[in-house]
């Protein structure tokens, strides 16, 4: 376990000491410009996922099948996803020796790895199944699960500037 926690800490260290390490954390106008991005990327992917839960709740959608919408949201998704990570990686350069040391910033990596990992295996069957194919009983757990890792990595993220080391 030392040895993990050892190369993390080297990471943040070499991470902050990168010139986009640097570039962020000087400029007065990169960071809140970077944070934009961030925010845009959690819209789209937020807004996209929130959509597949409502139909998966069979709160909204009705008329449109799991398996079309999640097809026309895909490219959304995948583009707010990578939006957030992309630009989370360069908020992150700024301060990542001192993210390192910060238990939200932890419990948000712990969240987003999860929720990628369970969006992309497990969400990603049941939005693609049909209706037929699934119980809406597993299909409702799979939108509240989806939920709740999310909302996770939402709520982590958000603590991270008022929870120290």
């Amino acid at each position: 376990m030392q040895t993990i926690e050892n190369w993390l800490m080297s990471f943040c260290q070499w991470v902050d000491y990168t010139w986009f390490g640097h570039g962020v954390r000087d400029s007065v106008w990169l960071f809140p410009s970077v944070e934009i991005f961030h925010l845009l990327g959690l819209g789209l992917l937020g807004g996209t996922v929130l959509l597949l839960n409502l139909r998966l709740l069979n709160i909204d959608f009705r008329s449109e099948a799991t398996s079309e919408l999640a097809r026309d949201l895909r490219p959304w998704m995948l583009f707010g996803l990578v939006l957030m990570l992309v630009s989370g990686f360069f908020l992150f350069s700024s301060e990542s020796v001192k993210m390192y040391g910060n238990p939200a910033f932890r419990y948000k990596m712990v969240f987003l790895v999860l929720a990628v990992i369970y969006t992309f295996t497990v969400y990603r069957r049941v939005t693609a199944a049909d209706e037929a194919q699934l119980s809406p009983i597993w299909r409702k757990l799979a939108a509240l699960v989806s939920v709740f890792l999310w909302a996770g990595v939402g709520l982590a993220g958000r603590a991270i500037g008022y929870v120290g080391k």
